[in-house]
């Protein structure tokens, strides 16, 4: 016979069951590789915290950075393998194609690739087909072009960083990306536009003198690892040499940069947190679309618009999301 008190006991560990078997579970390890810190980092973390998984509770970070030394990218995917993480975390266009490249059995979640299908990351958007899927950065080119066009319409050379690295394939071939249409497009709004490659933070400088030497009269700054560590830099030297700027990511127009349109980033972020999350939870990558940008910001920097003595048409002011004074 059961008595009441063996009843009372057998009823709270059946409650508390599901809790302990909670807590014992195994911590899932994630491999996060980037070509350098990300100044976005928090805005995942705090989206995972939401999401149910917190660093030293129930996730572990394994980091592996190339500082900015996009060739340490390979061994170090293959590093995070062979710590037999559960899932890679590809922080940035260079990481998703090393990543992909690295594995075909771990599943991968990328961020900031711009062409995953055109790259061989994945087999379409839709239907990753695969063991990736992630979040795409898209870039709104046209409107970039239109702003320089309203702004600075005595503008004729536009310059612009290209990074060779964030578009390769994952048959390690070249692949021009956006840049031949968005060149083409500036041709025929009247603007010459030309690239200057930058995959390391050393290379900055050279690429100033050169953008100098052209005479650039506007300059277009398109988010990549390097642009993103350097964009105080970036934004120091156009306005040093009153070159409107316009960017497609808003920390170059907080970092005073005269104009941004682009994805939000911060709900990219999260976007991202939402495919990790699923992962873990064991959805295939195959079956998880790969999402694209839901959200775009338009900022301008008044502030910056006064010091290069540059006044911004009324049409534009009243668009602006934001307008920093």
């Amino acid at each position: 016979m059961v008595n009441r008190r063996d009843a009372i006991l057998a009823l709270a560990v059946g409650a508390l069951a599901p809790r302990l078997a909670a807590s014992q579970a195994p911590v899932k390890s994630i491999g996060v590789l980037s070509l350098s810190r990300n100044p976005t980092w928090s805005a995942f973390t705090q989206a995972l915290e939401k999401l149910g998984w917190t660093e030293g509770k129930n996730i572990r970070f394994e980091h592996a950075i190339a500082d900015g030394k996009s060739y340490l990218l390979p061994e170090l995917a293959a590093g995070l393998i062979r710590k037999n993480v559960d899932v890679l975390f590809a922080d940035g266009p260079d990481a998703a194609v090393d990543a992909a490249r690295a594995t075909k059995t771990i599943p991968v979640v990328f961020f900031g690739a711009a062409f995953p299908v055109e790259q061989g990351i994945v087999e379409t958007l839709a239907r990753p087909g695969g063991n990736v899927t992630g979040v795409v950065f898209h870039s709104a080119y046209v409107k970039q072009l239109e702003f320089v066009r309203q702004v600075a319409p005595r503008a004729k050379r536009v310059a612009h960083f290209r990074m060779p690295t964030a578009t390769r394939t994952i048959d390690g071939k070249p692949f021009p990306g956006l840049f031949p249409l968005i060149e083409s497009t500036a041709k025929g709004m009247g603007l010459e536009m030309k690239s200057f490659p930058v995959t390391k933070p050393e290379d900055f400088e050279q690429a100033f003198k050169d953008i100098k030497a052209w005479q650039a009269q506007a300059l277009v700054i398109y988010a990549t690892p390097p642009t993103l560590f350097a964009r105080q830099q970036i934004v120091t030297f156009a306005n040093a040499n009153r070159i409107p700027s316009f960017a497609d990511w808003r920390g170059f127009a907080d970092a005073g940069g005269l104009f941004s349109y682009g994805p939000v980033i911060w709900e990219l972020r999260v976007q991202a947190a939402r495919q990790l999350d699923r992962v873990l939870r064991g959805a295939r990558p195959a079956d998880l679309p790969v999402e694209l940008p839901a959200t775009y910001e338009f900022v301008i920097n008044q502030k910056t618009a006064a010091a290069l003595d540059i006044r911004i048409p009324r049409e534009l002011m009243l668009r602006a999301d934001q307008v920093i004074e």
